[in-house]
């Protein structure tokens, strides 16, 4: 059977498997640190495998797509699937912005795979979904028609940023774009500002979860910001099928959400027709973890069949 090696390049480290192609399942996942390697490196020590030569690669990674090339918004590396192609002598190589691959994994995803927000039992209105995760950025991609996959860069436009955030905090401290005002660096921002302790979001998280006021506080105005920006997204885009948020910053956020608070904020200052386009949207939080791989696999079975 003819397989693909799946690869998703983070800041920090890359997660990979082996599929067989028309597959949906993924039997392992690994993780591997990358240090100051370059990529040539970090694909010659993973395309030789157990099983014998890789020839087929699918590899997502963050940074916008242009030209059919990527450079990394979290690494030195420019991605270039052509040149890897010919460099590992491969029969075919593609590449994905991570939240194409995202958009791509839904195919791949069951029932339990999510848990809904609000809006449960409504009707699609059209075949459109939207794909939103604050990380270490922001992503957020776009599914057309249950085709076509557009990925954005909507997290480095600016505006509303200082309505969302708060024109002080956004003058003094340099909130430019929405990916400042609802990341995981936002919320290390702000705590930092507030307590001048310097702590990573999960941190953060845990911090609130043992009844730190503070970053209560913090993650409570972090999730009406997400209500107002979703809000905003759906009249844009119509995703009749659904929004999506994914990540783990996104699945570490599910405990803190106050249903009936995050609905209010969702719908607030709509009036018909645009309320009812919000009530009938409905949002989701995806728990499966590796979205990308498996957004990578169905991107791979899907070019099979053209």
């Amino acid at each position: 059977m003819e397989k693909v090696f799946l690869l998703d390049i983070g800041g920090t480290n890359v997660r990979y498997a082996l599929a067989e192609k028309g597959k949906t399942s993924i039997e392992k996942i690994f993780k591997k640190n990358i240090g100051s390697e370059s990529l040539d490196k970090l694909l010659e020590d993973l395309l030789t495998t157990e099983s014998g030569k890789v020839l087929n690669i699918v590899i997502s990674a963050a940074g916008p797509k242009l030209d059919g090339i990527i450079k990394m918004t979290n690494r030195s590396y420019k991605i270039d699937p052509n040149e890897i192609k010919e460099k590992f002598s491969l029969k075919e190589c593609h590449l994905l912005n991570d939240w194409e691959s995202i958009a791509y994994g839904h195919a791949y995803l069951n029932q339990k795979d999510c848990i809904n927000l609000i809006n449960k039992e409504v009707s699609s209105y059209n075949k459109n979904s939207l794909y939103f995760g604050p990380g270490t950025g922001l992503g957020v991609s776009i599914l057309l028609d249950d085709q076509i996959v557009i990925s954005s860069e909507y997290g480095n436009t600016n505006i509303g940023v200082e309505e969302l955030i708060g024109e002080d905090l956004s003058k003094l401290h340099h909130f430019k774009s929405i990916e400042d005002t609802l990341s995981g660096k936002a919320i290390s921002k702000i705590y930092e500002i507030k307590t001048r302790k310097n702590l990573s979001a999960e941190e953060i998280f845990s911090q609130a979860k043992n009844d730190d006021l503070v970053a209560k506080e913090i993650i409570q105005d972090f999730i009406e910001r997400l209500a107002i920006i979703l809000s905003d997204l759906t009249l844009s885009f119509l995703p009749g099928r659904g929004i999506y948020l994914a990540g783990n910053l996104t699945r570490s956020l599910k405990d803190f959400i106050n249903t009936k608070i995050f609905e209010e904020k969702f719908l607030s200052n709509k009036a018909s027709p645009h309320l009812e386009i919000l009530r009938n949207t409905p949002i989701n939080i995806i728990t499966k973890e590796h979205s990308p791989l498996y957004g990578n696999l169905n991107y791979f079975n899907l070019s099979q069949k053209d």
